[in-house]
C-alpha cells in the first residue's frame, strides 16, 4: 500500500516527513526539506527512514545526477538498478551505488555486450534529438541479463522557480526479448504555485507485441511505438491548451450571482432578504 493510500499517523514526525516528501512536486524537494526543518526537528530528516524516502523520491522521478569524471548526467530509478542495488548507465559503461545520502559509491566500469540494447540506444538518441530539449532531458537504456529485458527511460524536466512553475515528462518502456512484448507508461506532472497551487497530473499505460525478428528491426519497432504514443499525447495536450483556461481554470473561480454582483453571504442579510420576499 502506498503512502497516498494508507492513513498517515500525524503524531509521528517521521511519517509526516515521509508523506510530505512523497507528495512534493518536481523541483520543490529542497524547499520542502527546508520547510520540514522548521516544522520538525532537523534530526528527523537525518533518520534512515526519511533518508530512504528521499532516495525513493529521486528514483520515482528518474532524477538525473552528476558523477565526477562521467560525461553526461545519469538517471537513477528502480528500473535501471539490479538486485544488488547497483545503478547502471550502460551507454557510459558504468555502474555504481548510492548511500542513504544519495552519494555515489563503488563506481566502476561495466560494459553490456547486448547488441539489441546498443541499437535501441542509438535510435533513441536520434529520437530525443528530434523532439526533446537536450539541455533538460536525460535517458537510459538498460539491459537486465537476469530477466532478459531491456528498459528504456526518458526524463524531461523543466524547473523555473523565478516564475513559480515546474514540470516533468517521464516515459518508461520495458521490452521482453523472449516474446517481444512491450509495456510502457507515460507520466506528466506540472505545477504552478505563484498564487495558490494548480497541478496537472497525467498517466497512461501501454502494451503491444512488436514483430521485429532481428536487433535492427526490434529497435526500429520499439522506438516507432514510443514515438507514436508520445506524439499522440503531445497533440492532445496542444489541443487542450487552446481552451485550457475556459475548461479547467474558469470553473475553479468563485462564481458571482446571475445579476453579476457578489452575493452577501451574511446569514442576517439572507434572513432579511427572505423576510422581505414573504
Amino acid at each position: 500500500m502506498s503512502m497516498k493510500e494508507k492513513e498517515i499517523n500525524y503524531s509521528n514526525p517521521k511519517e509526516i516527513a515521509k508523506y510530505i516528501i512523497s507528495q512534493t512536486p518536481i523541483g520543490l524537494l529542497n524547499s520542502s526539506l527546508n520547510c520540514l526543518k522548521v516544522l520538525l526537528k532537523e534530526e528527523v530528516l537525518k533518520t534512515p527512514e526519511v533518508l530512504q524516502e528521499i532516495k525513493n523520491y529521486k528514483e520515482n522521478h528518474y532524477m538525473p545526477i552528476t558523477i565526477e569524471n562521467v560525461k553526461s548526467k545519469v538517471i537513477i530509478s528502480a528500473l535501471n538498478k539490479d538486485s544488488d542495488d547497483y545503478y547502471y548507465d550502460q551507454g557510459q559503461k558504468i555502474r555504481f551505488k548510492l548511500n542513504l545520502k544519495c552519494e555515489v559509491e563503488n563506481l566502476e566500469e561495466f560494459e553490456s555486450k547486448n547488441e539489441t540494447r546498443r541499437k535501441i540506444e542509438k535510435k533513441l538518441i536520434e529520437y530525443i534529438n528530434k523532439y526533446y530539449n537536450k539541455k533538460t532531458t536525460t535517458y537510459n537504456v538498460y539491459y537486465d541479463s537476469i530477466v532478459d529485458k531491456i528498459f528504456v527511460l526518458i526524463c524531461g524536466q523543466n524547473i523555473n522557480e523565478n516564475n513559480f512553475w515546474s514540470g516533468e515528462w517521464l516515459s518508461s518502456w520495458e521490452l521482453n526479448l523472449d516474446d517481444k512484448k512491450v509495456t510502457g507508461e507515460i507520466k506528466i506532472n506540472t505545477i504552478y504555485y505563484e498564487d495558490g497551487n494548480i497541478q496537472f497530473n497525467f498517466k497512461k499505460n501501454y502494451e503491444i507485441k512488436i514483430k521485429g525478428n532481428d536487433e535492427e528491426s526490434v529497435a526500429d519497432d520499439l522506438i516507432r511505438f514510443i514515438e507514436k504514443n508520445e506524439n499522440e499525447i503531445q497533440k492532445k495536450m496542444d489541443e487542450d491548451n487552446e481552451d485550457f483556461s475556459e475548461k479547467y481554470i474558469r470553473p475553479l473561480r468563485k462564481r458571482v450571482s446571475l445579476i453579476g454582483k457578489d452575493m452577501n453571504w451574511s446569514l442576517d442579510q439572507i434572513q432579511f432578504n427572505l423576510n422581505q420576499k414573504q
